[in-house]
């Protein structure tokens, strides 16, 4: 009886240490990829010596879809009554053409390794990163000098084709109040933009050259920005599937012949020749062709036939948000599409988006306005059933919550542990039964 016993708990203890493996596997992926595409970048250090002190700079970030252009200017005072060799380090992981200039002269660099910076200048203040180059600048006594830095980066996205940087400030800048560190997105819009860190939001500022201006809050430590090149994902979507015709889309879209797009769109949408690709994404592909060229009637008629929850990326409803906002300067009459506006910006706030805040700070708050209904419309039964469901998602966000909890980034984690610990609890249960049951009770 015992050797049954044994047979069958065996099945019970595989199923625990396959649990084991899937849920060490998901932890490692997912520390993984936080490793792999997060940007982490910093400034400037003084390794060797006290005597000097960096008491102030600028700098500017500035991001081009996926390169990363960095330009600081650095001052550093000598406070000792002697000539001082300062030796400044740059943690340089992922970092292409580096210069460090004085009074228009590269200095001479040289590339080191974590564990070198440990050894040779240990601080716990210091960066622990594996890649660092130092510079050897000598400064008078009491002379101050004005350095200047560059760099560029490639950036690289995560799975959900979200890009992240992290800025660390120095945090042994002197007079960080008379500093300034500007983030500048170029060709960028606030739909890009998912969230940010250590900005200070009262000085944010949109150009007219499609250029989204960012300061770094003085009492931050960290600078980040988390953001999605919407535009381009919704269009290399068309090129996922192996149909010509669709990859035709997305090369005449990128080549802006706009009237190409709409015949071939409404050739595919009524031929469909990929059965697993959604023909939702080339209606708006369709929209917005006609948005590109200024024909905002018919690109409203298009975006009113879309469900948006089908649309790729998950966020290109925010496009269509600004858009939509951008054509009618807060003022329509079209009932349909201010419930369309409404639900999206209401979205937007539950899921504590960027461009909600940026709306709003805008004075550009489309959920509390009112619509007016003309009793001799038409379209009144209808107009009354899109308030009546606007009010009703507004009122109830259950739908938002199941989301956010699906959306959760370790949900499969915790799936797995309470798999693990109800597989692990129904075992211990059998066993004590097994242990406590009569050795009668199987001889009648």
């Amino acid at each position: 009886m015992q050797g049954g016993g044994a047979v069958r708990g065996k099945p019970i203890i595989i199923i625990l240490i396959l649990m084991t493996f899937i849920l060490f596997d998901t932890f490692f992926i997912a520390l993984a990829e936080n490793g792999q595409t997060v940007w982490n970048g910093y400034d400037l250090v003084l390794l060797n010596t006290y005597d000097a002190q960096l008491v102030g700079q600028n700098s500017t970030i500035e991001i081009y879809e996926d390169k990363l252009v960095y330009s600081g200017e650095y001052i550093i005072k000598n406070k000792a009554d002697r000539t001082l060799e300062v030796i400044l380090g740059l943690p340089s992981i992922n970092l292409e053409n580096i210069q460090i200039i004085d009074k228009g002269n590269a200095l001479k660099y040289y590339k080191r390794n974590g564990n070198y910076i440990e050894d040779k200048y240990p601080s716990e203040a210091f960066p622990k990163v594996d890649k660092w180059h130092t510079y050897s600048l000598w400064l008078k006594n009491d002379e101050t000098k004005i350095i200047n830095l560059k760099y560029e980066s490639k950036l690289i996205n995560n799975s959900k084709g979200v890009f992240s940087i992290r800025f660390n400030k120095n945090k042994g800048l002197i007079n960080s109040e008379a500093s300034m560190i500007v983030l500048v997105l170029n060709n960028f819009y606030p739909y890009n933009v998912l969230d940010t860190t250590g900005v200070a939001a009262e000085k944010t500022l949109f150009g007219s050259n499609n250029q989204l201006i960012l300061e770094m809050n003085k009492n931050s430590e960290i600078f980040g920005l988390d953001y999605e090149l919407v535009d381009k994902l919704s269009i290399d979507r068309l090129d996922f599937s192996a149909n010509k015709k669709l990859k035709n889309i997305a090369t005449s879209f990128r080549n802006k012949d706009y009237d190409v797009v709409n015949a071939l769109s409404d050739e595919y949408i009524d031929n469909p020749g990929d059965p697993s690709f959604d023909t939702t994404q080339v209606k708006y592909v369709k929209a917005e062709a006609y948005r590109k060229r200024a024909d905002f009637e018919k690109y409203i008629e298009g975006i009113k036939g879309l469900d948006l929850d089908r649309l790729y990326p998950n966020r290109l409803k925010y496009k269509i948000l600004y858009d939509l906002d951008r054509i009618l300067e807060g003022e329509s009459q079209d009932s349909q599409i201010l419930g369309i506006i409404k639900l999206i910006q209401a979205k937007a706030f539950d899921d504590n988006e960027y461009i909600d805040k940026w709306m709003r700070d805008g004075g550009k708050d489309y959920i509390n306005i009112e619509q007016t209904v003309d009793i001799n419309s038409p379209n009144k039964d209808e107009n009354e059933e899109d308030s009546l469901i606007v009010k009703t998602i507004n009122f109830f966000k259950l739908g938002n919550v199941i989301n956010k909890v699906a959306g959760f980034k370790y949900l499969r984690v915790i799936v797995l542990i309470m798999v693990f610990m109800l597989g692990y609890y129904l075992g211990r249960r059998t066993k004590k039964r097994k242990n406590t049951v009569s050795y009668y009770t199987f001889k009648r």
